[in-house]
């Protein structure tokens, strides 16, 4: 039982073994090392979050023609309570009344042929009088506000006119999310055109080392011979001395373009994102596609869609609106607003439970600043202008270029091939008179020499086209097609 259990763990162990190779031993070709590239690198993730900081920015600047409702809520302690005392009237008052009763009194005595009030009946009935107005009028002393007391209220506001900030705001946030969407997008071509560098160099250096380590195993076959021959006495020490050397430069030449590879390596993964150890394979090589794309046409191209012009294009439009929002604080700003209180039993009398209304605002002076900020952003319009104006002689400088070194790559990458036959025939000629006796270990290793320098200098070359190319195609905005080309390489 035991042993059936082990040997089911020991299957289980095998097939996950097997399976995550498989899944580890990952081949990439050129479209797939794209795609992961704009999944996986760090800066199209930080851009994309940019592109929704922009994109979160457009919508908040929606919210500007909404009413905005704000809850507010206190609660108070004042050192006293809140009180209006008009004690003084109401003594003023009694007392003035309390005087003219009295006087009618008098006349009223008079009337009736009776003698006038002595200042004692006077001062008795003025008292009578004036405490009986004191029982009847209230007391004149009103508290408003408590101590401590609480508020609540709901305050609604309303932008009625605001001289045409709001729109231009929006107008300028929807500028900046068009202008994040275009620099996401020339973010992805320049990862794309990183992505396609990287992984045309780890193909080139792994034919070059290739061809590196044919160079090396021809230098020992003839290092082989001159052995044998020296050891007949046919060839001079001095030629395999040559021929040792030959060998230990082939091999330290080899060893430095492995390295290289590793180092291609770890940029490629760097690129895609990848941990420094997780294992990938290219299986591709070099091979030539002809580009039949006029530079006028691909100028075109690049001026029409290239999304570094876009962006500048949405940075006018933002500059144009922003000159707007400076421009709104001459005019009159016009806001309707709303207060309900939510506890009445703490209002005062002289505070309503609720208030709707207009307020227009218009500044008159302050300092000039508003002059400036309007002069700046008149400037800032300019500057765009010229900005433009600047970009769209840079890209056709950058056409131009990468067209121009692209034609120049192809042009030595086609004329290399009759070199290339040439060195072939002389390391086979030399190779055979050295064998007779009749040539030199140093003519064997000039022409073994020769050869590699051709053959690596025509991978160079076709590795000079392919780079230009995908910078000739990030320039006109479209650096996908490289994947095209490339798939459409001739066999």
């Amino acid at each position: 039982m035991n042993e059936s259990i082990k040997n089911i763990l020991l299957v289980m162990v095998l097939v996950l073994t097997l399976l995550s190779g498989q899944a580890v031993a990952q081949v990439l070709s050129l479209d797939q090392t794209i795609q992961m590239a704009l999944e996986n690198n760090d800066k199209i993730k930080q851009y994309r979050e940019k592109f929704e900081q922009a994109k979160s920015a457009d919508r908040e600047a929606l919210g500007n023609f909404l009413p905005s409702v704000t809850l507010q809520a206190t609660y108070n302690h004042m050192n006293d309570p809140l009180s209006i005392d008009l004690s003084p009237i109401r003594d003023a008052m009694i007392q003035m009344q309390a005087g003219n009763q009295v006087e009618f009194s008098n006349v009223y005595e008079l009337l009736q042929g009776q003698p006038a009030l002595t200042p004692e009946q006077r001062s008795e009935l003025y008292n009578q009088y004036s405490s009986g107005l004191n029982n009847l009028l209230p007391v004149f002393r009103e508290t408003l506000k408590d101590q401590d007391y609480r508020t609540a209220a709901l305050v609604a506001t309303q932008p009625i006119f605001m001289g045409g900030k709001l729109r231009a705001a929006k107008k300028f946030a929807a500028a900046e999310k068009r202008s994040a969407a275009d620099e996401f997008t020339s973010i992805q071509n320049e990862i794309t055109r990183d992505a396609v560098d990287n992984y045309l160099a780890i193909v080139l250096l792994q034919q070059a080392v290739k061809t590196r380590e044919d160079v090396l195993a021809g230098m020992q076959r003839h290092r082989h011979n001159a052995q044998r021959l020296s050891a007949e006495g046919l060839i001079a020490r001095y030629d395999l001395l040559r021929a040792e050397v030959a060998v230990s430069d082939a091999d330290r030449n080899l060893f430095d373009e492995r390295n290289n590879l590793e180092l291609a390596m770890v940029a490629f993964r760097n690129t895609l994102g990848l941990d420094n150890d997780a294992p990938v394979t290219i299986i591709d090589t070099l091979m030539y596609h002809p580009v039949v794309d006029s530079l006028t046409n691909l100028c075109e191209q690049a001026y029409s869609d290239q999304p570094l012009l876009h962006m500048i294009s949405e940075k006018k439009k933002a500059a144009s609106q922003k000159y707007t929002v400076e421009r709104s604080k001459f005019l009159p700003q016009l806001v309707g607003f709303g207060k309900y209180e939510l506890y009445d039993n703490d209002l005062s009398a002289l505070e309503p439970r609720w208030i709707v209304g207009v307020q227009l605002s218009m500044n008159i002076f302050n300092g000039f600043k508003d002059h400036h900020r309007l002069s700046a952003a008149k400037s800032l319009k300019r500057e765009v202008d010229f900005l433009e104006a600047s970009a769209k002689r840079q890209i056709n400088l950058w056409v131009n270029k990468s067209y121009r070194d692209m034609r120049n790559a192809e042009t030595r990458y086609q004329k290399l091939e009759a070199s290339v036959a040439l060195a072939e025939e002389s390391v086979w000629l030399n190779d055979k008179r050295f064998q007779t006796g009749l040539g030199t270990s140093l003519e064997v290793i000039d022409a073994q020499l020769s050869l590699e320098k051709n053959l690596i200098e025509r991978l160079t070359s076709l590795y000079d086209y392919y780079i230009s190319l995908t910078d000739l195609l990030v320039a006109t905005g479209h650096p996908g097609d490289v994947v095209t080309a490339w798939n459409s390489k001739e066999k």
